[in-house]
């Protein structure tokens, strides 16, 4: 059974006719923007521009439309946007020998609204602007000092003008500083505004691979996976690109078919079938109706090495936006294609694998199977969420679909950057937690945007602020008190800004830990503190000894809340002395009162005399209860068993019928909105209050949820805002 199924589905996918752009999407149309100012001889001064330019004419597939754009003090149209075929290449391979380091300033602005150069909001094409820069805006010789007239007035019309008009055309923006000098605050908020990508090279080595990063996700490619130098065709790829990074000290380049048929670049250059590029440090093969089997490439094979296909049966990727935001899931969507179709045939799917990799910003990777035989989607589309995305900085995400005659794989990234930075500062001196959130860019509306903070207290309760803005310190603030008492507190924020062109995006960055009292490093300053504190039961963060493991948790609290106290931390700790209240003196050593000791035994002996007594009393009483319990059990069977024989058949089926609807429920089967308080937590109700130019988060006080205008917004209503009146963190239930 298993091979006949082998065989159905081989037959199935050779049978499909060619692959054709528009039948499943619209054409990528790419505009590439390069920057050709002076300091790019110190950020790329081996000029990887020229192949990376190389690399993409190459990758583009026929029939996308394209266009390369260079700017320095002007902009000019390098390569003019065409539709891609032999032709245009040949144009862009002539004009990458033009790209230099000559320009005088930094026209960012120029030349991003050039190259809205006959982009339409409805057009047919999917829009995508690659955007490489080293620098900021610069017009002036200043050297891009961002306060300057000629400067600032470039900036504003960026965003008021230029910007808006990519977001109405939905065109993304993918952009790549090549710098530690580029304005990378810009930049992301360029990308996030038109959900594009902010990549990042930190040397001329990472151009390239970056290059692809954004290429990727303006014409997103199928491929099969290349494992060490050899990769898997199978019948249903009409061709193949095979980009191949040499090491430095590498070998010509060649191609292996399944038969043994060597392919080189001289060979290649008299074969209709085979595409040779060959350059700085890559060759780039091309090979239409290729036999199916597996292929080697003999060469020293570098990292980011690749292979795509064309191909009738596609691996679909839907739902991963270019732009992440902290504790924002990301639903995806995975499913094979054929012929636009969703694969949906259960024969197929069985034999499928489908898997997904994700890699963090810091390199850690997890990997998890999507398909499972017992359970297949019914549709044929594989779901997977993640959930609390909070890094900064690049994701990348595998897709495998691994059935038993073919492979397709797809892999994408996505960056993360936030667009307001959470800051927290303690004031042990008066027993005050500051936590403000600013902004990252001047592209971000402070009038608009709101910051809600919940915190939960250590009873369980938990309360709802919206923090104030400060115009004065440009933050969003809140002072945190312990007015529920010592112990441990959390505070949770969730954020929801807007831009200066009007784009909203949503996040929520990982929640705050704080233990009460607030305590110092210093000896004098927890004494000092211990006295001002009135009495409390003993909790965690209140003792006194250095080495008392509660204190130790208050102070790890401290030290996340502060960065400024890891040095502190790495101190020698002092000498290990036992735990104990200092609050409390010792008490004196006195000599022992053997009377008294022995009157207390005596009184002991006689308590514990009267409780064995009161045992077996006890005893005796239940005996009697579960004799009357039986005796009670056997009359109610009595009686049951005449009624049974007096019930008509009717009856039985009725009470059959209740039985099974009354019968106990399975956890499917109880609506969680109905348990939304099942841990005990409750939510207290904010009463309204004047409002106060800082928020103090006092759990016992009056905190106005509205905004600085409330009566502006009492007026709207929750369609138009949908997630201000509750606080929506994806893993808490709904308060």
């Amino acid at each position: 059974m298993l091979f006949f199924r082998t065989i159905c589905l081989t037959v199935v996918f050779t049978l499909l006719s060619a692959n054709v752009w528009a039948e499943e999407r619209p054409a990528p149309d790419v505009r590439i923007v390069i920057d050709i100012s002076g300091s790019m001889k110190e950020t790329d001064p081996e000029n990887l521009r020229r192949p990376a330019l190389n690399l993409l004419t190459e990758l583009l597939p026929e029939g996308a439309r394209a266009g390369v754009w260079t700017f320095g003090r002007y902009v000019n149209m390098l390569v003019p946007l065409g539709t891609v075929d032999e032709a245009w290449r040949q144009k862009a391979r002539a004009a990458s020998g033009d790209i230099s380091s000559v320009g005088l300033n930094t026209n960012l602005v120029d030349a991003l609204d050039r190259a809205l150069y006959e982009a339409t909001q409805n057009s047919q094409f999917d829009q995508t602007v690659i955007l490489l820069t080293d620098g900021r805006i610069d017009m002036d010789t200043s050297g891009g000092d961002p306060d300057t007239a000629a400067n600032t007035a470039a900036r504003e019309r960026l965003i008021s003008a230029v910007l808006p008009e990519y977001m109405s055309k939905n065109v993304r923006i993918h952009t790549l500083a090549l710098s530690d000098a580029a304005d990378v605050s810009m930049l992301g908020q360029l990308a996030m505004e038109t959900d594009g990508l902010a990549l990042k090279a930190h040397t001329n080595d990472e151009l390239m691979p970056a290059f692809l990063k954004a290429f990727d996700r303006a014409v997103p490619s199928e491929q099969v996976p290349l494992v060490g130098n050899t990769f898997n065709i199978d019948p249903s790829v009409n061709e193949f690109t095979a980009l191949i990074f040499r090491a430095a000290s590498s070998k010509p380049t060649e191609l292996v078919s399944p038969s043994g048929l060597r392919i080189s670049q001289n060979s290649a250059a008299t074969s209709a079938d085979v595409r040779w590029h060959h350059d700085l440090n890559f060759d780039l093969i091309t090979v239409k109706s290729p036999e199916d089997g597996e292929w080697a490439a003999d060469a020293d094979v570098a990292p980011d090495s690749r292979v795509q296909i064309l191909s009738d049966l596609k691996l679909k990727v839907t739902g991963l936006p270019g732009s992440l935001f902290s504790g924002v899931p990301v639903q995806l969507e995975m499913s094979l294609e054929n012929e636009g179709e969703t694969v949906d045939e259960e024969t197929i799917l069985q034999l499928t694998d489908v898997s997904l990799q994700v890699t963090a910003p810091d390199g850690r990777t997890g990997s998890k199977l999507l398909s499972d035989p017992e359970s297949l989607p019914v549709d044929g589309i594989f779901r997977e969420t993640l959930s609390r995305l909070n890094q900064p900085g690049e994701y990348r995400l595998e897709i495998n679909a691994q059935g038993r005659t073919f492979e397709r794989k797809q892999v994408l990234t996505a960056t993360l950057a936030e667009p307001m930075r959470v800051e927290v500062e303690p004031d042990v001196n008066q027993q005050i937690l500051n936590v403000r959130v600013y902004p990252q860019s001047d592209l971000v509306d402070t009038s608009l945007s709101r910051v809600i903070s919940r915190i939960s207290s250590p009873d369980g309760s938990s309360m709802i602020n919206a923090m104030e803005y400060s115009g004065e310190n440009d933050a969003w603030e809140l002072a945190l008190m312990a007015d529920k008492g010592p112990g441990n507190y959390e505070i949770m924020l969730n954020i929801r800004g807007v831009s200066a062109s009007g784009k909203t995006f949503k996040s929520k960055p990982e929640s705050i830990p704080v233990t009460f009292p607030l305590v110092s490093e210093s000896a004098p300053e927890r004494a000092a503190l211990a006295s001002m504190m009135p009495e409390q039961p003993q909790v965690a963060g209140t003792a006194s000894s250095e080495d008392d493991p509660a204190e130790n948790e208050g102070g790890a609290a401290e030290s996340a809340a502060s960065p400024d106290n890891q040095s502190k931390q790495e101190q020698p700790q002092s000498e290990e002395v036992p735990s104990q209240d200092v609050s409390t003196p010792a008490p004196e050593e006195v000599v022992p009162d053997l009377a008294a000791r022995y009157s207390e035994q005596v009184a002991t002996e006689e308590v514990e005399t009267e409780e064995e007594s009161g045992v077996a009393w006890w005893i005796y009483v239940l005996l009697g209860v579960a004799n009357l319990a039986l005796l009670g059990g056997l009359a109610w069977w009595w009686l049951m068993r005449r009624k049974g024989k007096a019930e008509s058949p009717e009856d039985v089926a009725a009470r059959e019928s209740l039985d099974l609807e009354t019968g106990q429920l399975d956890d499917a089967d109880l609506d969680s909105a109905d348990f939304d308080n099942f841990d005990g937590a409750e939510e207290e109700e904010i009463p309204a209050a004047e409002e106060e130019s800082r928020v103090t988060a006092s759990m016992g006080g009056d905190t106005d949820m509205g905004s600085p205008e409330p009566a502006a917004d009492a007026a709207e209503s929750a369609d138009d805002d949908d997630d201000w009146g509750e606080f929506d963190l994806p893993d808490d239930k709904k308060e």
